[in-house]
């Protein structure tokens, strides 16, 4: 009897699982196409990325540039972004219902909006921006040119990054949540689980992961009963979406975690903030997936994580697996469409956990936590961590010439930091006097990373957001700057751009270009500095000035005369 009233409970939630979109409200066909060709997507929201959720769904540009883009509804342009990282050349257009539709990695813009972003970066003399513009300015109607696709910032091919907003919270949601017509008749496929014991740290274990195969229409695990030596048991999945037509891989839109029938915990993604997103590492097995495994989804939330996509519908995602008994689980897996893979597997407890080793330095989330000798300072702030850590450290001699101090071991990378944090180190050979403000503190290995530093009495000061390993060297090189294709005196008049590469061993932190004493508009992309030829620059003979500065204040420049 309590099977069936198990079942009859579920059914409704099964049932309402197949039409998310429904759930959520959205309006349904309000939002058109940007582009002029049928949505074909590289990418969807939630896939998973490196630090972070995908933001909205990546269309097709059929591997070209400068396809038309259109607004999606009537609004108006209410932000215009630049910059060589991230979106690129961005352009946000508010709408009346609430929402706001972003367009990213664009080449350009329609050209009255063009131009007013040209005149904006003149008056600031600086050619990255962040502009917020007055709501009666641009309006758009729906379907209006506002831009044209391209391949800008972090972009690594032509398409085009299409979101939508909630406009009061600015926070992203589901594109697919929407209405547009794209075919997708394909349930997610589901390769594997892992097994987690929930009363240790995710950091301080190896999950028991399971292979699953498909049986029919469901999903099974090679092992019917998975022995598990814990009292207490979590859940991930291994997973990815596909669409018709279409030889890509997505994310996965929602899991939910059954227990003998009744649905225990799900997570949906969607509806996920800027602010919120590098909470990615604390929803996936961040040290498997760091340490060359797959991406494993939780089906609980960890102590430190602040991610507002679980759902507790009947329990925290914990298996108790003290009474010894068989418990049947399934693992309803869906895309946007309501697709659904079902994964049917059963946990037992097979012994009692082994006693945890102990652990000299402890470290917990939602407290602050400070480690401190005589040679090395660092804390973490309360949002820090996502779960408890037995923290290493280890200091052994330098091994690079260029070294000035020790190395410096902080726990290990397998680990993630969610926000940055200040490392302290003390120089171990002499700063020769006007070089302090050269010194650089390096985090060495995979995703190695260079920080300036200040001075703060006899300590170094420098800023990461990853554990590694740390050491201290004096930076007195400038950056090099390259003319790329052109020699001093060359006549240019039939030329279409200048473009100039620049290097440095810590990083650029900035560049200015000057043409005849003149700012002058150079655009970036990579390391790789453009200026098109407009009309800034006349006939004539001209002086062109690039100087480019690193992080440590060394300075790099060239000087170019040409003719036009």
């Amino acid at each position: 009897m309590k099977k069936v009233i198990g079942l009859f409970c579920l059914l409704p939630y099964l049932l309402n699982a197949q039409t998310p979109g429904t759930e959520k409200n959205y309006p349904q066909g309000y939002f058109r196409n940007p582009l002029n060709i049928p949505i074909q997507l590289a990418g969807n929201f939630g896939e998973l990325r490196p630090n972070h959720f995908h933001s909205g769904m990546d269309i097709k540009t059929q591997q070209r540039e400068n396809l038309p883009v259109h607004a999606a509804a009537e609004g108006y342009v209410s932000r215009i972004g630049v910059s060589h990282t991230g979106f690129g050349n961005v352009l946000y257009i508010t709408h009346p219902n609430g929402y706001t539709t972003v367009y990213a990695h664009l080449n350009s813009y329609f050209p009255a909006l063009q131009a007013y972003v040209k005149r904006q970066q003149y008056q600031q003399e600086s050619w990255a921006t962040d502009l917020t513009i007055p709501p009666g300015k641009f309006p758009v109607k729906k379907g209006d040119l506002v831009a044209y696709s391209g391949n800008t910032g972090g972009s690594a091919g032509p398409h085009l990054h299409f979101e939508i907003r909630n406009t009061a919270t600015e926070k992203p949601l589901n594109p697919l949540l929407f209405g547009f017509e794209i075919a997708d008749s394909k349930a997610p496929d589901v390769y594997r689980i892992a097994i987690y014991d929930r009363e240790k740290s995710i950091y301080e274990q190896s999950p028991k992961i399971v292979l699953v195969k498909k049986v029919g229409n469901t999903y099974v695990t090679t092992q019917p009963v998975i022995q598990v030596a814990a009292n207490k048991a979590g859940v991930a999945v291994g997973a990815i979406d596909r669409m018709n037509n279409v030889p890509n891989t997505y994310g996965i839109y929602e899991a939910t975690l059954i227990h003998n029938d009744e649905p225990e915990i799900d997570f949906q993604l969607d509806n996920i903030g800027y602010e919120e997103t590098r909470y990615l590492n604390a929803h996936i097995d961040y040290k498997v997936k760091k340490g060359g495994g797959p991406y494993l989804q939780l089906l609980f939330s960890l102590p430190g994580n602040e991610l507002d996509i679980y759902r507790d519908l009947n329990g925290d995602g914990t298996v108790d697996l003290t009474d010894g008994a068989v418990h049947n689980m399934q693992l309803l897996v869906k895309d946007a469409y309501g697709n659904t893979s079902t994964v049917k597997f059963a946990l037992q407890q097979s012994a009692e956990p082994a006693p945890e080793a102990s652990c000299a330095n402890t470290m917990y989330p939602g407290s602050n936590n400070i480690f401190e000798n005589n040679r090395v300072e660092f804390y973490l702030d309360e949002q820090a961590l996502y779960d408890n850590i037995c923290f290493k450290y280890a200091e052994t001699a330098a091994t690079s010439a260029k070294s000035i101090s020790n190395n410096f071991r902080l726990h290990t990378a397998l680990v993630p930091v969610h926000d940055y944090f200040s490392v302290r180190l003390h120089a171990t050979k002499p700063v020769p006097d006007g070089l302090e403000s050269k010194v650089v503190m390096v985090r060495e290995g995979e995703g190695s990373s260079v920080s300036a530093t200040t001075l703060e009495h006899g300590w170094y000061k420098g800023t990461f957001r990853d554990f590694g390993t740390f050491h201290l060297e004096i930076d007195t090189i400038a950056p090099k700057v390259t003319p790329l294709g052109i020699k001093p005196g060359a006549i240019l008049s039939k030329a279409g751009k200048i473009s100039f590469a620049m290097s440095d061993a810590s990083g650029i932190k900035s560049y200015r270009a000057e043409l005849d004493g003149k700012w002058l508009l150079f655009s970036r992309k990579g390391n790789v500095l453009t200026y098109t030829f407009d009309e800034n620059c006349g006939p004539g003979s001209h002086v062109l000035v690039m100087k480019v500065t690193d992080i440590a204040g060394n300075e790099g420049s060239y000087r170019l005369t040409f003719k036009r």
